[in-house]
């Protein structure tokens, strides 16, 4: 199970890899990569049969594919991942809120903070994804936005 979700973060990240050809663009595949094999150790046992069968059943609910993906009905669905995987990649702030500073300067190593694609989306992508904490849609995002 947990292996679907994180083959689809990696599908993501290596379906778009192919024109990678920023330094930010490549910053957030790496990171992407990163967090897909962090969350996968740390947040197993959270990935269970129960979560899969409620995300998988609906069909605006696939990360790569629905468009538009229904936030309100798949976000609260894989919350507790979505939170877990922030936490086990550090960008968890002590108020329960996604630590920006660290994601632009730890995760993506600051090779971002120049690129106007990035610095156009990022407010967008973050208000879009960060209400369940949902990481790999805010990647995925910025990813679309940089491309």
């Amino acid at each position: 199970m947990s292996r679907g979700l994180v083959l689809l973060i990696v599908a993501t990240a290596a379906a778009s890899a192919q024109a990678a050809d920023s330094a930010c663009y490549s910053a957030l595949v790496d990171a992407n990569r990163a967090l897909s094999r962090t969350v996968e150790t740390a947040c197993l046992s959270l990935f269970t049969a129960d979560v899969f069968a409620k995300y998988n059943a609906n069909p605006n609910c696939s990360v790569m594919f629905a468009n538009p993906y229904d936030v309100a009905a798949c976000d609260p669905i894989i919350a507790n991942i979505s939170l877990c995987a922030v936490k086990a990649v550090k960008l968890l702030k002590a108020d329960n809120t996604f630590d920006d500073a660290a994601f632009k300067a730890t995760t993506l190593q600051n090779k971002c903070s120049a690129d106007p694609k990035f610095i156009a989306a990022y407010p967008k992508c973050k208000n879009s994804t960060m209400k369940y904490l949902n990481v790999s849609r805010l990647f995925l995002c910025l990813m679309n936005a940089v491309y």
